[in-house]
């Protein structure tokens, strides 16, 4: 199991994190100031439970590439060997050509890297989507009936490594 979580999900049990999440997937930074209030917390107890671990970046529309640079100096120093990479939250009918960019920051830092999206904005992003670098995962959300039961009536677009398909799972812990 794949955990997406921030200062909204708050972790009450690391050791049944581990034991139940093959990695997890946080929030870092959104825009060019704010810092998740969790973030010290996650990357410490990733760190010493050995969880592997990804920091996102919310891109708000506008100065993206500003806030990947942000995403990035906010993290760098704090990171430990169980980092896995940094993804780009791309939610706010940000534009192609500056998600573009960000992408290719991101994915020249010389760690892994990914790029959420949800299903409807694919027409937007098609054609960063199908050109990311090798190094760049594709994660896209799509619930369908978004009651925590995956159902294969709701696919992801062709290409897309990571599906989420509900925002009302849980994981003890």
């Amino acid at each position: 199991m794949i955990i997406d979580i921030s200062h909204h999900h708050p972790v009450t049990n690391w050791t049944k994190v581990k034991n139940n999440a093959d990695f997890l997937i946080t929030k870092a930074t959104e825009g060019t100031s704010y810092i998740d209030s969790t973030l010290l917390s996650v990357i410490s107890n990733c760190e010493k439970l050995n969880i592997p671990y990804w920091l996102y970046t919310y891109l708000k529309k506008g100065n993206e590439l500003n806030q990947c640079k942000f995403l990035v100096s906010t993290c760098e120093s704090k990171i430990g060997k169980h980092f896995m990479g940094y993804i780009l939250d791309v939610e706010e009918n940000n534009t192609a050509s500056n998600i573009s960019k960000c992408v290719e920051y991101i994915s020249n830092l010389g760690f892994k890297c990914g790029i959420y999206t949800g299903y409807s904005n694919y027409s937007v992003y098609k054609t960063v989507l199908n050109n990311r670098p090798d190094n760049m995962f594709w994660w896209e959300s799509r619930y369908g009936k978004n009651n925590g039961i995956y159902s294969s009536k709701y696919p992801c677009h062709t290409g897309v490594d990571l599906h989420q398909y509900t925002s009302n799972g849980n994981l003890s812990g």
